[in-house]
Protein backbone atom coordinates (compact mmCIF):
# COMPACT_ATOMS: atom_id res chain seq x y z
CA UNK A 1 0.00 0.00 0.00
CA UNK A 2 1.54 3.45 -0.75
CA UNK A 3 1.33 6.62 0.79
CA UNK A 4 -0.61 9.63 -0.14
CA UNK A 5 -0.04 13.17 1.21
CA UNK A 6 0.03 16.78 0.27
CA UNK A 7 3.57 18.67 -0.06
CA UNK A 8 4.06 22.46 0.58
CA UNK A 9 6.22 22.70 -3.20
CA UNK A 10 6.76 26.65 -3.06
CA UNK A 11 5.72 29.94 -1.30
CA UNK A 12 6.61 33.21 -3.33
CA UNK A 13 5.54 36.78 -2.08
CA UNK A 14 3.85 39.23 -4.57
CA UNK A 15 3.75 42.22 -2.33
CA UNK A 16 0.43 41.95 -1.00
CA UNK A 17 -0.08 38.31 -1.88
CA UNK A 18 1.76 34.96 -1.77
CA UNK A 19 1.46 32.15 -4.05
CA UNK A 20 1.45 28.63 -2.65
CA UNK A 21 2.19 25.39 -4.84
CA UNK A 22 0.75 21.50 -2.91
CA UNK A 23 1.42 18.73 -5.00
CA UNK A 24 -0.91 15.08 -4.10
CA UNK A 25 2.07 12.87 -3.96
CA UNK A 26 0.66 9.09 -4.02
CA UNK A 27 3.71 6.50 -4.14
CA UNK A 28 6.63 8.13 -5.86
CA UNK A 29 4.37 10.42 -8.08
CA UNK A 30 2.92 13.29 -8.07
CA UNK A 31 -0.68 12.84 -9.17
CA UNK A 32 -2.50 16.37 -8.54
CA UNK A 33 -0.77 19.96 -8.36
CA UNK A 34 -2.88 23.08 -6.86
CA UNK A 35 -1.09 26.41 -7.31
CA UNK A 36 -3.18 29.03 -4.61
CA UNK A 37 -2.94 32.92 -4.93
CA UNK A 38 -3.57 34.12 -1.49
CA UNK A 39 -3.77 37.12 0.51
CA UNK A 40 -3.27 35.49 3.62
CA UNK A 41 0.74 34.38 4.98
CA UNK A 42 -0.66 30.91 6.46
CA UNK A 43 -0.56 28.09 3.70
CA UNK A 44 -2.48 25.49 5.30
CA UNK A 45 -5.15 28.17 6.16
CA UNK A 46 -5.24 29.54 3.12
CA UNK A 47 -5.51 25.96 1.05
CA UNK A 48 -8.58 24.83 4.19
CA UNK A 49 -10.09 28.13 4.28
CA UNK A 50 -11.38 30.22 0.72
CA UNK A 51 -12.67 33.24 2.81
CA UNK A 52 -9.04 33.43 4.03
CA UNK A 53 -7.59 33.08 1.27
CA UNK A 54 -9.60 35.54 -0.85
CA UNK A 55 -9.99 38.38 2.00
CA UNK A 56 -7.53 38.02 4.12
CA UNK A 57 -9.58 37.72 7.29
CA UNK A 58 -11.89 35.34 8.48
CA UNK A 59 -15.65 34.82 7.67
CA UNK A 60 -16.62 35.87 11.37
CA UNK A 61 -13.92 39.31 11.12
CA UNK A 62 -16.21 40.54 8.39
CA UNK A 63 -18.43 43.55 9.25
CA UNK A 64 -22.15 44.17 8.66
CA UNK A 65 -23.06 47.62 6.46
CA UNK A 66 -26.21 47.85 8.53
CA UNK A 67 -28.21 46.85 4.75
CA UNK A 68 -30.14 43.60 4.11
CA UNK A 69 -30.70 42.02 1.33
CA UNK A 70 -34.76 42.18 0.51
CA UNK A 71 -33.95 38.38 -1.02
CA UNK A 72 -32.63 36.46 1.64
CA UNK A 73 -32.82 38.70 4.36
CA UNK A 74 -29.29 38.45 5.26
CA UNK A 75 -27.02 41.63 6.19
CA UNK A 76 -24.81 42.68 3.05
CA UNK A 77 -21.26 43.22 4.33
CA UNK A 78 -18.03 45.22 3.89
CA UNK A 79 -17.76 43.72 0.19
CA UNK A 80 -21.19 43.92 -0.36
CA UNK A 81 -21.90 40.42 -0.36
CA UNK A 82 -25.04 38.49 1.16
CA UNK A 83 -26.36 34.99 1.30
CA UNK A 84 -27.62 34.51 -2.17
CA UNK A 85 -25.81 37.06 -3.90
CA UNK A 86 -28.64 39.07 -5.17
CA UNK A 87 -27.89 41.66 -2.72
CA UNK A 88 -23.96 42.41 -4.17
CA UNK A 89 -25.90 43.56 -7.54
Amino acid sequence: MSKTFLRNERSEDMGTSKIFEYSLVKGDHKVWKIRLTSVSSDPTQSLMNPHLSQYGKMCFETKSTGYVCPVCNLDIDEYGYCGCGAGSS
